[in-house]
């Protein structure tokens, strides 16, 4: 049974996004924003840090990942479709996102390959991050709810 959620939640869920996606970009612009800073919006300021035009972008990404989340993982609004495919659409969804981000506030030339290959490799191991995470987790929540089920039946027996 999924719990009610509060628009805090939500807010917060929405802070964590972003906390982690301006980490993410703090440690590349440490490596690469010498370098980047002629070709990309998000390193304009070199290694110097993120300008907070860039950094609202973010949270904007960051508030529609978060609508996505809510769209795609709650019975609220699709009741229908498998675990696979939600994940499967909302990675959709925010990769186009992305791209329409990047090409709105040039984030990174459109017509670089190597660009592309750059955030295609960033995204896939900030998801494959999240979603090691994400099942370490929920394997921690089954093993307290097994946990309290045991505890259950043991005070009924």
């Amino acid at each position: 049974m999924e719990e009610r959620k509060t628009i805090f939640d939500y807010l917060g869920q929405v802070m964590v996004t972003f906390g982690f996606s301006v980490f993410v970009m703090s440690v590349l612009c440490l490596l690469v924003g010498e370098e980047a800073q002629s070709v990309s919006t998000i390193y304009s300021l070199g290694k110097e840090g993120i300008s907070v035009e860039t950094m609202m972008q973010f949270l904007g990404v960051s508030v529609c990942i978060t609508g996505f989340r809510y769209l795609f993982f709650t019975d609220r609004v699709i009741k229908w479709m498998s675990v696979t495919m939600r994940t499967v659409c909302m990675l959709s969804a925010t990769i186009v996102v992305i791209v329409l981000c990047t090409v709105l506030f040039g984030w990174f030339p459109v017509g670089q390959w190597q660009a592309w290959a750059s955030f295609l490799v960033t995204f896939a191991l900030c998801f494959g991050g999240s979603l090691v995470v994400t099942q370490l987790k929920e394997k921690s929540e089954n093993r307290k709810m097994e946990e309290a089920l045991r505890k259950i039946k043991e005070k009924t027996e």
